[in-house]
């Protein structure tokens, strides 16, 4: 059974099935299919580099290949920090309550959004349904499956329903092009800084 996103709003808890939000679905999709000479469709494969083995789409999922084709499977990879220390993982977060908070918008542009998620009220809190009603932005940490990074869930509500942003930080700040200050003429007779450089008498 697919588990939930439990948001947890002060001491009420709200839960959504959710689906994602695919391009294809909303606008349909065009495949390219290269066949043979007999209009069989081709599958696309990889040949190693000692030209002794093809791997087929998808042969090299479950482990990790470096330049020379040098294979570890993918559980044996650990991932530390500077210091060479084992990161710990951030347990999935579905199907457990996640606490809340309402977030200002501009919030969500320090943030680069990866996914989009249409989501089902399972079960609503009133707090919950009065926030996202009045526009409100809520925040939840957000783990699809354990892994090392966590990332953020903006919950929103809209016309069509309720929906959910999965985004990451962009780590940086906004940037503005830095405007320099006006030269401000002094009051009085204008002045002209190429009137002493330039003689048009000479050309």
């Amino acid at each position: 059974m697919a588990r939930s996103i439990v948001v947890r709003l002060g001491d009420e808890e709200s839960a959504f099935a959710f689906a994602k939000v695919e391009r294809d679905k909303l606008y349909g999709r065009k495949q390219r299919v290269v066949v043979d000479e007999q209009s069989r469709a081709c599958a696309q494969a990889y040949l190693t580099a000692d030209g002794t083995a093809l791997v087929p789409t998808g042969g090299t999922a479950h482990v990790w290949i470096d330049e020379r084709w040098d294979a570890v499977e993918q559980d044996a990879r650990l991932a530390v920090d500077e210091g060479g220390h084992p990161l710990d993982t951030h347990p999935s977060t579905l199907g457990v309550a996640q606490d809340a908070t309402i977030v200002d918008p501009k919030r969500v542009l320090d943030h680069v959004t990866s996914a989009i998620y249409q989501l089902d009220a399972e079960a609503l809190s009133p707090k919950l349904e009065d926030a996202l009603a009045k526009g409100a932005i809520v925040e939840i940490p957000f783990c699809y499956r354990d892994g090392f990074d966590q990332d953020v869930l903006f919950v929103v509500k809209n016309d069509e329903g309720y929906f959910a942003m999965v985004a990451q930080p962009t780590g940086f700040e906004m940037l503005e092009r830095e405007a320099l200050p006006l030269a401000i003429e002094p009051s009085g007779e204008e002045t002209d800084e190429l009137s002493d450089d330039l003689d048009f008498s000479m050309m």
